[in-house]
């Protein structure tokens, strides 16, 4: 009994200690009202596509087509960051090892002629429905099943924070983290083959990343 008393007050005392360490780390929220210019953003549902490589082998990727709008009271400059995170530990950023072609293809699957491309789409917004602006982020598709699909939307909002870093005080650095949007999605019975994969949207939500 005493033992175990002893191994249960070690345990109390290792996680009061780690409390603080938790409190550093943790992230800060959004605000509540919104404090900073945000764009109106609208996304469809992920797709698959796959296209034939050089070597004639069918490579699959994943797309997510997007719109933005300005109401923010004026011009503002739009670069997109899109990450993906799946439950496996994977952590994809969107365009990374796409070949431009793969957006060809969507653009003529969509049947989208005012389809811009990650690259295409980076730059200023001016104000008004007259001038939504409609995108699309490709990610290459999984190379393991997953059940969880997490899309990180950053660069709609201009809210930002300043976080410091577990370290020695004179060693402490800081990162600046900013609104983004999550979009979170299941993928049940995940299939091997994309094109047999169910997407199941989750909700949407706003972090500091």
């Amino acid at each position: 009994m005493n033992k175990l008393r002893v191994s249960l007050l070690t345990v109390l005392a290792a996680a009061l200690l780690a409390i603080p360490v938790l409190r550093a780390m943790a992230f800060p929220e959004p605000s509540i009202v919104r404090r900073s210019w945000e764009f109106e953003i609208d996304f469809g549902r992920p797709k698959p596509v796959s296209i034939r490589d050089i070597t004639g082998e069918h490579r699959w990727y994943w797309y997510l087509t997007y719109q933005i709008e300005n109401d923010t009271g004026q011009e503002r400059l739009f670069i997109p960051e899109i990450t993906v995170a799946t439950d496996q530990g994977d952590i994809i950023v969107a365009g990374q090892n796409v070949p431009p072609s793969v957006f060809d293809v969507i653009k003529e699957r969509e049947r989208n002629p005012l389809l811009l491309s990650p690259i295409q789409i980076v730059g200023r917004v001016l104000q008004g429905t007259d001038f939504v602006r409609e995108g699309v982020a490709i990610w290459p598709a999984f190379d393991k099943p997953v059940d969880y699909m997490d899309v990180f939307f950053s660069g709609v909002s201009g809210e930002t924070a300043v976080i410091d870093l577990p370290g020695e005080e004179e060693e402490k650095e800081q990162v600046v983290v900013r609104k983004t949007l999550m979009i979170k999605y299941h993928m049940p019975g995940s299939r091997v083959h994309p094109q047999q994969q169910t997407i199941e949207p989750l909700g949407q939500e706003w972090v500091m990343r």
